[in-house]
């Protein structure tokens, strides 16, 4: 509903065979959304802390067995109509 908050979890994990140094996790959140979000590791997996705005970190360390997850805020525009959509990709370099 516009004006209420929303809340994405956008999880990238490696189950191998090889580690991914310099991944890169990004998600462009709709026009229609404020966001702020944070990120924590696991099984080594690191990213970066947090930040505001669209999602484009190219410092993830995905090794094998790591994952990254990335807790997303959300303010939904007072003006928003329709449905929302997002999708979140993760590259490997």
């Amino acid at each position: 509903m516009p004006g209420n908050s929303v809340t994405y979890t956008i999880t990238a994990s490696n189950v191998g065979p090889s580690n991914a140094p310099s991944a890169t996790v990004a998600d462009t959140f709709p026009a229609t959304l404020t966001c702020n979000w944070t990120c924590t590791g696991a099984g080594g997996g690191t990213c970066t802390a947090a930040g505001s705005g669209n999602i484009n970190d190219n410092t993830v360390n995905l090794p094998v067995g790591g994952s990254v997850t990335y807790t997303a805020g959300c303010t939904i525009s007072a003006s928003a109509t329709g449905t929302l959509s997002n999708t979140a990709t993760v590259s490997s370099a």
